[in-house]
């Protein structure tokens, strides 16, 4: 083998060792890099379906609140309803049991009940519009005395609304209609909290 030969050959076989290590340098990069982008595509993946999920779950707060809203809504529309329709009707409701004999003795010891409470040893004066006749006078005086009144005296003014006060010195129990109604928010609590659980439960 000549000298030219020989040197030719070292070449070649210097060359080929050369490519042998650039494609191995090359190949060992490849799979870093197919390492490192398979990890942040599966990290992409992750933070998106984490945010996805947070989306969903933000999504799925807002529409509970707004049926919540919705819902509370409603019910307060309903109340605010079936409160209009019982103070258009609860006077009338009122003034005919009064009218009624029995409905309306019942009524009269109840003031006398409350009256006995508060106003025990007074001198009474007991006001309504309706005329009573002598005999029903006794019959209310006879209550008021064994209710603690010291005496009674008896006032008719036509211009009442139905029911009776009861005035001792500064203090008066009204038990007319409109006295009866005076503490609104109270009567509205107590109607809705008889009347709606019986609707729920309907529904």
């Amino acid at each position: 083998m000549s000298a030219a030969e020989a040197l030719l050959l070292q070449v070649t076989q210097d060359r080929d060792r050369r490519c042998v290590a650039l494609r191995a340098a090359a190949a060992s990069q490849a799979g870093q890099i197919v390492r490192a982008a398979r990890a942040g595509a599966l990290q992409s993946v992750r933070s998106a379906v984490t945010q996805e999920r947070a989306r969903l779950e933000f999504g799925l707060r807002q529409a509970t609140a707004r049926a919540d809203i919705e819902v509370r809504r409603r019910e307060q529309q309903t109340s605010r309803e079936l409160l209009g329709q019982m103070w258009s009707a609860i006077g009338e409701v009122l003034t005919r049991r009064w009218r009624d004999g029995a409905l309306q003795r019942a009524w009269i010891e109840a003031a006398l009940g409350e009256a006995g409470r508060l106003l025990t040893g007074r001198v009474w004066r007991i006001e309504s519009a309706a005329q009573w006749t002598q005999l029903e006078r006794d019959a209310l005086l006879a209550l008021s005395l064994a209710q603690g009144a010291r005496s009674v005296d008896f006032s008719f003014d036509a211009a009442m609304p139905a029911g009776l006060r009861i005035r001792a010195e500064r203090v008066c129990i009204d038990a007319t209609v409109a006295g009866l109604l005076a503490q609104r928010d109270a009567i509205e609590a107590t109607f809705l909290a008889e009347y709606l659980p019986e609707q729920h439960t309907d529904g």
